[in-house]
């Protein structure tokens, strides 16, 4: 059975990356646009070919990682997201007719092709969302990240939008080696953190998260628009419920 969070003062609060600091309706066609700009001039065929190869290619990069979370594995998640960039390219290169290039000089291409996108992305953060992260640290919140990305992409992102200073620790899955896929991941941030968990909550976007995360006994906030509600409204308004829930 699911362990109920007491609903008491709030000291420690996770907050999410994807829908909750960015849109991640907002990123998709951008790194389409980059994908495009940056290959086409280097490899050769159109930059909307190459954003249009980054569609399937990107859904099995999803694909692969549903699977290889379901199996509870890699022991080394770090190492697994600079390989799978690899093979994300490759499945590129194979959607537009580009002979493969060898294994080595594919990573090389690959790594260059995402510190392009994420160095020329906009980064549109919700501003009255910040505001209000940081009126709760201000009130004693302490605040971490816990995300799935990788860690060193959580780090620069957050100094991209300003907000470095605002989070303790930052919790990507490499971090805690554990995949964000069920209650495991909170489980191990909260055994790195030492974090009571009946004084924590979690705000994300997804009510999967929200529910593994009230498991392990911490409250639950789930961002959700509501019809015709912008992105930056949508946060506020559940960041102030999550203020109205501190003594």
């Amino acid at each position: 059975m699911p362990r109920l969070a007491r609903v008491g003062p709030i000291e420690v609060l996770f907050v999410d990356k994807g829908g909750v600091l960015i849109d991640n309706n907002d990123l998709s066609p951008q790194w389409r646009r980059l994908i495009g700009e940056f290959l086409a001039p280097r490899l050769g065929g159109s930059p909307e070919a190459w954003g249009a190869a980054n569609i399937p290619a990107f859904e099995q990069q999803v694909e692969r990682w549903r699977s290889t979370m379901a199996g509870r594995g890699p022991a080394d998640i770090r190492g697994f997201f600079a390989k799978d960039a690899r093979r994300w390219f490759l499945d590129m290169c194979d959607a537009i007719g580009l002979e493969r290039p060898p294994d080595e000089a594919a990573e090389g291409i690959a790594a260059d092709t995402v510190s392009y996108v994420k160095a020329h992305l906009e980064l549109r953060a919700p501003q009255h969302g910040l505001r209000a992260l940081r009126a709760l640290r201000e009130r004693g919140v302490v605040l971490h990240v816990a995300s799935a990305d990788a860690h060193d992409e959580l780090a620069a992102f957050l100094d991209r939008i300003g907000a470095r200073d605002l989070f303790d620790r930052v919790y990507g899955s490499d971090l805690v080696n554990t995949w964000k896929f069920g209650p495991d991941y909170y489980r191990a941030v909260l055994a790195d953190s030492g974090v009571d968990p009946e004084r924590a909550a979690v705000i994300d976007d997804s009510p999967s998260a929200v529910s593994w995360a009230r498991e392990c006994g911490m409250r639950g906030f789930l961002v959700e628009r509501e019809d015709g509600e912008d992105f930056d409204n949508a946060v506020t308004r559940t960041l102030r419920e999550v203020a109205g829930a501190i003594s």
